[in-house]
């Protein structure tokens, strides 16, 4: 895999079978087979309940693959190389350093009917940037004032020069909203999401399944490819996988490694197991015991065998991560590799330091086989050093809870989702103010060294502040890298089209029937 600034060249793995027989039961009730009434029916297997369908609101990486079908994103990246491309806007410019210029395409209407215009993005990027209720103000923290200089123009001035803003534009701040529908909800569309994408929404039954169906105004022509699309939900993935072969289902994601066997054996399936930025972290809130002595936290990384960590709970599918980004991706430095690389001896000598002989936490972790499997292999490993892990399982959505809101728990056995600009990881992770810092304070140095990652025109110059970024997270020890993921989806091959995506982020407005 081969990386730069402005290409990306990744080698996929398409693993073909030949093709499955259509005609099972349907995910939802009184929903049957790939031709369903109503029309054609797309039906995927999530892993995971959202935590909420209002982008702005969200706190679930997960929620991410609900959010796609209901609202379209200002500006779109290309599947291969995270290139930013237009979306609503249809072409953006910088007239100066500290101004950015949105001009969106016209003529468009969201779900509700109401226009998409440059009034509506005001209002939907202000309510990103000052609701109490937000949960993304981090990443448009560098934007002022947001004004509608125009009937399809939107103008963000900017408090300091940066150049992640297009990409960040492709994330949860650029999934715009429909702002009579917040007003009409009372500032939050939870439950009843309005927005601009491919699909509508139709109804959500809690850890059960969302549905959508078919948005006819949507902006692009030919797309959706389906007429409907059913989400069900299916925390363990085992059952997910065998739902496709089966036949329940046509789509699965997030298979992990250890169950890509059986989708590899299945007759019509085509199997796309792609790298990803996704990266397995352990949260800690490093501002309180044990977590405040910088000690234990380094410990508590010297003490991974991250080599043997992906072999015993990946099955060798996965690089380890000793730092923020994969070796073949740009804003890697080899340099910070061996930070916190893998030293038990010294892990135990930091832990007698402390003056105790063993040190215990609690934390939060994921309830499916797989993450059961990571957790088993680190608290092994964390054993021989005289450190212990109280976890309680949960699902996603509630772990999240305890851990950033609540502040119940020391810890949090979860990931960091991809984001489209390098700069955004951080930022989310570390920055003073965001929701995902687990100590809600401030890391010295950090903010300074994440802004600067957003001012350069150049990669290099870009390259050379995340790495300063990324040592000052290692140095302090503030979270723990644990590898990062192959994203494995299973489709059934009555469907076509599917994208993989770096992000490791499923879309579903290019699938559709194959031919017959």
């Amino acid at each position: 895999m081969k990386l730069d600034g402005k290409s990306l060249e990744i080698h996929r793995r398409h693993l073909l079978a030949g093709g499955l027989a259509a005609g099972a039961l349907a995910a939802a009730p009184g929903l049957r087979g790939a031709r369903a009434q109503g029309g054609t029916l797309l039906r995927v297997a999530a892993n995971t309940n959202p935590s909420t369908l209002d982008p702005v609101t969200g706190r679930s990486g997960g929620d991410h693959q609900f959010l796609y079908p209901l609202y379209d994103t200002l500006i779109r990246w290309k599947p291969e190389t995270m290139e930013p491309i237009p979306g609503l806007a249809k072409e953006w410019s910088y007239p100066d350093d500290t101004t950015l210029v949105l001009e969106l395409r016209e003529g468009l209407t969201f779900h509700d009917g109401t226009a998409l215009d440059a009034a509506a993005v005001k209002a939907h990027l202000d309510r990103a940037r000052s609701a109490e209720t937000s949960n993304i103000k981090v990443d448009l923290s560098s934007v002022e004032e947001v004004e509608a200089t125009g009937p399809t123009t939107v103008t963000l001035k900017l408090t300091a020069p940066d150049r992640s803003l297009p990409l960040i534009l492709t994330d949860r701040a650029g999934m715009v909203v429909s702002p009579t529908a917040v007003e009409a909800n009372g500032g939050s569309v939870d439950r009843n999401p309005v927005g601009a994408g491919a699909f509508r929404y139709v109804e959500w039954q809690d850890m059960q399944i969302v549905a959508y169906a078919r948005f006819d105004d949507f902006w692009e022509e030919g797309l959706p490819r389906v007429d409907r699309l059913n989400m069900a939900i299916i925390p363990e993935v085992t059952t997910g996988v065998r739902s496709v072969i089966a036949g329940q289902n046509d789509v699965v994601v997030t298979v992990p490694a250890v169950q890509k066997v059986l989708l590899d054996r299945a007759p019509d399936v085509t199997v796309h197991a792609e790298p990803s930025l996704y990266l397995h972290m352990i949260y800690m809130d490093f501002s309180k015991p044990p977590f405040d002595d910088i000690r234990v936290r380094r410990a508590m990384n010297l003490a991974i065998d991250r080599e043997a960590f992906v072999k015993a709970a990946m099955g060798g599918l996965g690089e380890p991560a000793t730092t923020l980004y994969p070796k073949a991706y740009w804003a890697h430095d080899d340099g910070l590799e061996d930070i916190l690389a893998y030293d038990p001896d010294r892990a135990r000598a930091l832990i007698k330091e402390t003056g105790v002989e063993q040190v215990e936490f609690t934390a939060v972790a994921y309830q499916d086989q797989a993450a059961i499997q990571r957790r088993e292999v680190l608290m092994s490993m964390w054993d021989k050093v005289g450190i212990k892990a109280n976890v309680t399982t949960t699902t996603v959505a509630e772990g999240s809870q305890k851990f950033f809101f609540e502040k119940s728990v020391n810890s949090f056995f979860a990931a960091i989702t991809a984001r489209p600009d390098p700069s955004m990881v951080p930022n989310i992770i570390f920055g003073k103010d965001s929701s995902y810092n687990g100590g809600r304070q401030a890391i010295p140095g950090m903010d300074d060294a994440i802004a600067e990652s957003r001012v350069g025109t150049t990669q290099a110059a870009r390259k050379e502040a995340l790495s300063q970024v990324q040592r000052i997270a290692l140095e302090q020890a503030v979270f723990v890298p644990l590898l990062f993921e192959v994203f494995i989806v299973g489709v059934s091959d009555r469907f076509t089209g599917y994208r993989p995506n770096l992000l490791g982020r499923p879309r579903y407005e290019h699938v559709g029937p194959a031919a017959s």
